[in-house]
């Protein structure tokens, strides 16, 4: 058996009884009475160990190290190019990535821009058009960039 006081993340403050328990070095996960889940609490957040702490591994390992911070979503509309020439395509990337658009090399359900050139397959037009993606030219493309609106 295992009760401390333990304050969440919120700043909310409350006494834990665990009656069955396990650790890390950097978590303890249990359940008491009352709970049909574990649940995990943050070792670095336990203000006073009540009872059990002699169960403790405590100095067993080293503490784990922060987890690394997740990288933050990618908002920016996805635009994908094919048909063109190689010049003609990085230059058309660069002026995309210029005015906020994310390139991509493949359609994915996320993309709102596929800009078809004079050799597009027929795939990566199917395949956006199931992605609900705008298909458009490169004169349509110049005209979204300069006013915002999507050609009819």
């Amino acid at each position: 058996m295992l009760r401390f006081v333990y304050t969440d993340a919120q700043g909310q403050t409350a006494e834990w009884l665990l009656t069955r328990w396990r650790e890390d070095s950097r978590y303890i996960q249990g359940r008491n009475e009352q709970d049909s889940k574990p649940r995990t609490f943050r070792k670095d957040r336990i203000q006073e160990y009540l009872e059990g702490v002699e169960l403790l591994l405590m100095d067993a390992a080293p503490p784990a190290p922060e987890p690394a911070p997740r990288a933050q979503v990618d908002c920016r509309p996805q635009i994908l190019f094919t048909g063109f020439k190689s010049p003609d395509r990085a230059r058309l990337e660069a002026l995309a990535t210029e005015h906020g658009f994310r390139v991509m090399k493949t359609a994915s359900k996320a993309l709102a821009v596929l800009c078809g050139g004079y050799n597009a397959g027929p795939t990566k037009i199917e395949d956006a058009r199931a992605a609900g993606a705008f298909i458009l030219d490169e004169e349509q493309l110049l005209h979204l960039i300069q006013t915002g609106e999507v050609p009819c």
